[in-house]
């Protein structure tokens, strides 16, 4: 749950100093070009990793705000902070997207030319699954062409859904909900470690992947369902 972590990191963070600015940094994304300014926009929430080699150096879609991002304490608290009900891999970051929108904020971005970002390969953590929320399943850019079409349908699907939970829920799910324990706090050269206990996927054990949190009624392939439909339909000579 890396957006509860980050208001896990903020609320941490606060208690230590009066920071004026607060970047929220993908540990596996290193920026690649030195006029990319790591300070805070003084009225809207900056996304800052505007150009990601894995993109191919351009924006995925115009709300996208992931990888890195920075706000001020106070834009931070105006949005409530980061949701906290995004178990899985991806998903949080259009939900602060809209979030901002709500909040009556922009987004703010530096130029494509200046957000340059390379990601660091990995594997995926076991465990972390995809969010069926995220804007497209990893697999679909290499699909054949009727899966990406359903892929896409579902991302579709998904976002809208997305946003219809996110305006209901947004004042009420974030930094004034946040629960958690801290189980230990290390002061390093140049970071602390916090150790946290945050809980667990209220739905871990349940037959409901593929549910968007708060739409109980509405149900999701995932990506490997759909992959094995596309295959299904292929002739066995094609």
């Amino acid at each position: 749950n890396r957006a509860k972590l980050l208001n896990v990191g903020v609320k941490e963070a606060l208690k230590d100093e009066e920071w004026d600015c607060l970047f929220l940094h993908d540990v596996d994304l290193i920026p690649e070009n030195d006029h990319n300014l790591y300070t805070c926009d003084p009225w809207n929430p900056k996304h800052v990793s505007v150009a990601m080699n894995k993109f191919g150096y351009s924006l995925p879609y115009p709300q996208y705000f992931g990888g890195v991002s920075a706000l001020t304490p106070d834009q931070y608290m105006k949005i409530n902070g980061f949701p906290n009900e995004y178990w899985g891999w991806g998903g949080e970051d259009d939900d602060i997207a809209t979030r901002v929108r709500l909040a009556g904020m922009k987004i703010a971005r530096p130029p494509v030319s200046i957000g340059h970002y390379k990601m660091v390969k990995h594997k995926s953590d076991k465990g972390n699954e995809e969010n069926p929320h995220r804007w497209a399943p990893r697999w679909a850019r290499g699909a054949p062409a009727r899966a990406r079409a359903a892929a896409d349908a579902l991302a579709t699907r998904a976002r809208f859904d997305l946003l219809i939970r996110t305006q209901r829920m947004w004042t009420q799910d974030g930094m004034n909900s946040l629960t958690y324990t801290l189980l230990a706090k290390q002061l390093r050269p140049l970071y602390t470690n916090l150790t946290v206990d945050i809980g667990t996927d209220p739905r871990a054990g349940q037959a409901r992947k593929g549910l968007v949190p708060g739409h109980e009624g509405h149900r999701y392939l995932s990506s490997s369902s759909l992959l094995r439909q596309e295959m299904l339909r292929k002739s066995p000579h094609a």
